[in-house]
């Protein structure tokens, strides 16, 4: 053989080796995509909870698909939302949810090591018990509750588990946003003190009624001490 058949044949089989030695994953270079614990979690049947999911990864560049399964869909369900899941609620129980993230790469190590927690559903709270109208001197215990009016129509006033004074009703109103007027809805207000008639929330201007006053008592329960 001369030499030039010798020098063909040298890297025919350096060719070779180098295919084989990638197959092998000398070249798999790629860094696995991690998922940061997440704690346990509690929410209510009928309940929606909002979950972070945070991924590290060395390979700066890579972009990341993220799955999450439950267990007992029964219990709970989830759904991603790119880095986000949104848990819900379905029956009083205890399901496990998975969560992966998978890089761009199409590599064997482009998934990362399952991350899984605990999600515990309670049974709804019960309705408050409805007292009638509210008048001045009613005093409302956790889980009860009255109604008032206001120009908009009827106002429930009722005291959660919490110790809060709420209200909710069907009441629009109008405020700016970035100097625009908008219609917004307010679907409750809870108070941890006083419910005063100056009072204003984060949206603007109480849409409840600002003649509508009740003060917390020190056993937790609300007396009411005006209403329109």
């Amino acid at each position: 053989m001369d030499r030039k058949g010798a020098i063909s044949i040298l890297r025919v089989a350096m060719l070779v080796a180098s295919l084989v030695f990638m197959s092998c994953g000398a070249f798999d270079d790629n860094s696995q995509p991690s998922i940061e614990s997440i704690t346990d979690k509690t929410l209510n049947a009928g309940d929606d909870r909002s979950v972070n999911v945070y991924v590290t990864d060395a390979d700066a560049d890579d972009t990341h698909t993220i799955r999450a399964f439950s267990d007992d869909t029964s219990v709970a369900t989830v759904s991603v939302d790119e880095d986000s899941l949104t848990i819900t609620g379905h029956a009083a129980g205890m399901t496990t949810i998975e969560v992966t993230a998978t890089d761009n790469s199409g590599q064997d190590n482009d998934t990362s090591i399952p991350v899984t927690f605990q999600v515990t559903v309670n049974a709804p709270p019960p309705l408050p018990i409805d007292k009638g109208i509210c008048v001045v001197g009613m005093t409302l215990q956790p889980g009860e509750s009255c109604t008032y009016f206001a120009d908009q129509g009827p106002i429930t006033f009722y005291v959660n588990q919490d110790n809060q004074g709420c209200r909710t009703g069907e009441q629009p109103y109008t405020t700016e946003i970035f100097g625009v007027p908008v219609e917004v809805t307010v679907d409750f207000i809870c108070a941890d003190e006083d419910i005063r008639g100056d009072e204003v929330n984060i949206r603007g201007n109480n849409p409840y009624d600002t003649n509508f006053h009740a003060t917390k008592n020190p056993d937790g329960s609300w007396t009411v001490k005006n209403v329109p």
